[in-house]
């Protein structure tokens, strides 16, 4: 007999902001149209409308993904791409534990192969936004004095271990102490009899995935001393469907200018919240 399908209804959104700050040079790569003698080698990305640096959403959420699933041991729990794979065809493939895919989703192909294991696990539930860098930030970039395009060019070079022939090359980075306003937004599904506590388990790795990346570096080289961040948050803000229809000071609350002081991480709490 066929499992019966759940019908997933929204609870609640938890709109998380703040800024990310750079500790270190930032290094998220773009694509480069062409090639220049001479030019920089790996460039970052940029937005095509003001040609300012900026952290893509998906840089965010992957990376959080990645650290997230080998703390709660998902990476032993590979997606499979096919209904053949051994184990070993799907090592290294994203992780299939609930726990993941919760948070972080599935492909359409993924939970079609996965569906014995990932049905009724509904929507995904985080929203990453792009991470645009704040008024303060552009300022300071507009007065660096470099010969970068808001950013700085670092030169690294490969040394041949025989001949000591050096091969430079050099890397754009986003500077120390550039700011970026981000945004995160948590959806509550009630699935089930379970979803209090799958939601409270969630947000307890989402807050986990949070920290392990204060502790790790996003974007490019990070064993070499990029991209160590930190997390400024303001409060967060849980909106109900009356927030919505209402438009509530709750609502207008998410969508006010960032507060003057805002949270590190060790101040922050957003787990354990009751709906029932």
């Amino acid at each position: 007999m066929a499992a019966q399908t759940l019908i997933p209804t929204f609870e609640a959104n938890l709109i998380l902001r703040g800024k990310i700050e750079c500790l270190t040079g930032l290094h998220i790569g773009g694509s480069k149209e062409k090639m220049e003698i001479g030019g920089v080698d790996s460039i970052v990305v940029r937005t095509p409308r003001n040609d300012y640096p900026y952290i893509p959403g998906s840089s965010l959420k992957g990376k959080m993904r990645h650290l997230l699933e080998y703390i709660l041991g998902g990476v032993g729990e590979p997606v499979f791409q096919s209904e053949k794979d051994s184990i070993q065809d799907a090592l290294g493939n994203v992780s299939r534990k609930k726990e993941i895919v919760r948070i972080f989703g599935a492909g359409a192909s993924e939970r079609e192969i996965e569906k014995n294991r990932l049905e009724n696990i509904g929507l995904t539930r985080l929203v990453v936004r792009d991470a645009m860098p704040d008024d303060e930030t552009i300022k300071m970039w507009d007065n660096l004095g470099s010969d970068a395009h808001f950013t700085e060019y670092k030169a690294e070079n490969t040394i041949d271990r025989l001949t000591s022939a050096a091969n430079p090359r050099f890397i754009e980075r986003v500077v120390e102490g550039s700011m970026f306003d981000f945004e995160m937004v948590y959806s509550v599904f009630a699935i089930g009899e379970d979803y209090v506590a799958e939601t409270n388990t969630d947000l307890k790795n989402l807050l986990m995935g949070l920290r392990l990346l204060e502790s790790s570096a996003l974007g490019k080289s990070g064993s070499r001393g990029y991209g160590k961040i930190r997390f400024h948050l303001a409060p967060p803000v849980w909106l109900k469907r009356p927030d919505y229809e209402q438009g509530t000071e709750n609502w207008k609350t998410a969508r006010k200018p960032l507060p003057e002081k805002l949270l590190g991480l060790d101040e922050v709490q957003f787990e354990h919240i009751q709906y029932k």
